[in-house]
Order: C-alpha cells, then structure tokens, then sequence
C-alpha cells in the first residue's frame, strides 16, 4: 500500500503552493486510510471527492500562476497535469463502484506521481516564479489575490499572503459562474475543460 506524507523534500518555497501540497497530501492520505480500513462507500467516496475537488482546484491555480509569469516550460508542466485529470477521470468511477483493485492502482499511480511532480517538476517552476518576484520586485501572487496579506492578530510575524481564492468567473465556452482554469480563448470552466479532455481522449 502506498504512503502519502509531505515533507521537506516535497517544497517548493513558494508558501501558497506548499500549503496547497500539503492539503493534497492530506486528501490522499485520509482516502488511503479510509480504503485501508474498509471504511463505508460513502465515507471513501467524501475522501475521494475531496481529494478530487483539491486536485483539480490546485491545477488551475499553478497553471494560471505558469502563465501570468510567463514560464517558458509551461507546457510540459501542464502535460502532467493533463495526465493526472486522465487516471482521475479513468479511476474515480471505478472507485465510486467499490473496485478494490482499481482504487489499490490509482493509490499507487498517485503515491508515485506526486512525489515526482513536487520533487522535480514543481521545484523547477518555484525556482522560475521566484526569479521572477526578484527579477520584477513583486509578488507573483498579487494580481490573483489583490495583493492583500493576512497575518493573526496581534502578531508580529511578517504577513503571509492570502491563499487562492475560489475564482469565480464567466466561462467563454458555456457562459457559466464558476471555478476556471485559463484557456487561450479565457477562463473556461472545470466543466467545460473535462469535456475538452474527453473529446481528447476519444479522438486518442
């Protein structure tokens, strides 16, 4: 059985993203426990969507960062990505079925994939996005957040800033209100970008 603990080894020094691994690892690992320990469908299918929502919510937010900096290797980041959202949408209605050996293998895919993501592929582009802050003087994080900073009352601790907010926008492709990624034509919808993966896929 796969494990799922963040460590030091998986950061990438930029504090909103880390927080974000962080709570993916998290999401694995109660979805492995609860599979582990022979939890109630329901029970494993509120970890799995957890899991799911954190996933995709996290994608948008490091794609969108990728573009607003202008990271020259934008596409083969995305590309695993993309590969990712394929096993998710191939394993998770094996999951929802109670398929003890497809969730055993979508464990093990994702053990595996987000250790290598956040240990290389991730690292390379923090290390780009903090070049980028250096190299412009600025927060790469600002425009998304509007450059608001929180910090606990009464602290003297710097302030860290805000974490990623639900984005909520009209998408170019159906019109609706709702979390986005960003497209070459403008933020289109989880939605719609699940559909753009399975026409992908059927053409494959």
């Amino acid at each position: 059985m796969p494990h799922f603990r963040w460590s030091n080894e998986n950061e990438v020094f930029l504090s909103q993203i880390d927080a974000e691994h962080r709570d993916l690892f998290r999401a694995a690992e109660q979805l492995e426990r609860a599979f582990a320990g022979r939890a109630a469908p329901a029970q494993i299918d509120v970890h799995l969507h957890s899991l799911v929502d954190h996933m995709n919510d996290h994608f948008s937010h490091e794609e969108w960062l990728m573009q607003s900096t202008g990271y020259p290797s934008y596409g083969w980041h995305r590309q695993q990505h993309e590969t990712a959202r394929r096993r998710l949408k191939l394993f998770v209605p094996l999951i929802e079925s109670g398929d003890k050996e497809g969730t055993e293998l979508f464990l093990e895919f994702l053990s595996g994939w987000l250790e290598d993501h956040t240990t290389v592929t991730d690292r390379m582009m923090g290390a780009y996005v903090r070049n980028y802050e250096r190299a412009h003087g600025c927060s790469a994080f600002a425009d998304w957040s509007g450059g608001e900073t929180t910090a606990p009352p009464g602290s003297s601790a710097p302030p860290e800033p805000s974490m990623f907010p639900k984005t909520v926008q009209f998408c170019e492709a159906c019109g609706d209100q709702t979390t986005h990624e960003l497209r070459p034509q403008g933020p289109v919808c989880v939605k719609c970008v699940g559909r753009s993966v399975s026409a992908e896929l059927d053409r494959d």
